[in-house]
């Protein structure tokens, strides 16, 4: 039996499919089995449920293209959906242009994803990240030492943002709901009692590599340069005739 069976891997996977398709079928009672009067019934009532039956198959005749090859036609199709995207429906934005207008204070929310084209269902793709300003919340000094001390390692004492992310939901718009719920809850806790916790010092050691002060050259300690000038002397001599004596 294996002799039989290509060496090549596309052609050892039809062959073991087709063998098992054999035996599955011989193994079937004779009344199982498909019949071409039997499937021309099926498909002429429009019963999917008895068309998806495993008794009901055909025999796979190996007319059709591998699992690799229908993956390899589906990318195809999708590159030239976002070419025939980019020639005919980008053009038709310019209608919709509109000028540039920077956030108000009341936008302090900074949200990031990642889009993965070609991969709709990619793992990273329903992760969000949410940035904001400590100085824009609106907290006083000690409610947002509060906050700092609730929010923990997610606050960068060098660039003064805190940062968030979620990916436990499995669509990208749940995850925008957890992260904005979340904020609202820390800030509504931030506000109850915060002298309780004002002599509590802040745990920056997530942050201690980033605080080190860059060790840089003293400028008092170069080497100082010397410009050289250099004099060219030219000297002129003087020929005189010398004179014949009779």
């Amino acid at each position: 039996m294996l002799r039989s069976i290509t060496r090549t891997p596309l052609g050892m996977a039809a062959s073991v499919h087709k063998l098992a398709v054999r035996t599955l079928m011989t193994s079937l009672p004779a009344s199982d089995r498909p019949r071409s009067s039997a499937m021309g019934a099926i498909r002429s009532s429009g019963n999917s449920k008895d068309m998806l039956d495993i008794t009901n198959l055909e025999e796979f005749q190996f007319d059709d293209s591998a699992t690799i090859g229908h993956d390899y036609l589906e990318t195809q199709r999708e590159v030239r959906k976002y070419l025939r995207i980019t020639k005919y429906e980008l053009p038709k934005l310019k209608a919709y242009v509109k000028p540039f207008q920077p956030p108000t204070k009341t936008q302090i929310l900074r949200f990031r994803t990642s889009t993965y084209i070609g991969e709709a269902n990619h793992p990273a793709a329903r992760k969000v990240v949410l940035t904001v300003d400590t100085k824009s919340l609106p907290l006083t000094n000690p409610e947002l030492h509060k906050f700092l001390l609730l929010v923990g390692p997610r606050y960068d004492p060098v660039k003064e943002q805190i940062k968030m992310s979620c990916e436990k939901f499995q669509d990208r718009s749940q995850n925008f709901k957890w992260l904005s719920d979340t904020l609202d809850k820390l800030i509504n806790e931030a506000k109850k009692e915060p002298e309780t916790v004002s002599d509590v010092p802040l745990d920056l050691r997530h942050a201690a590599k980033n605080m080190k002060p860059k060790v840089r050259f003293p400028k008092e300690w170069n080497r100082p340069t010397t410009t050289t000038t250099t004099t060219t002397t030219t000297s002129t001599t003087a020929t005189t005739p010398a004179t014949e004596t009779a």
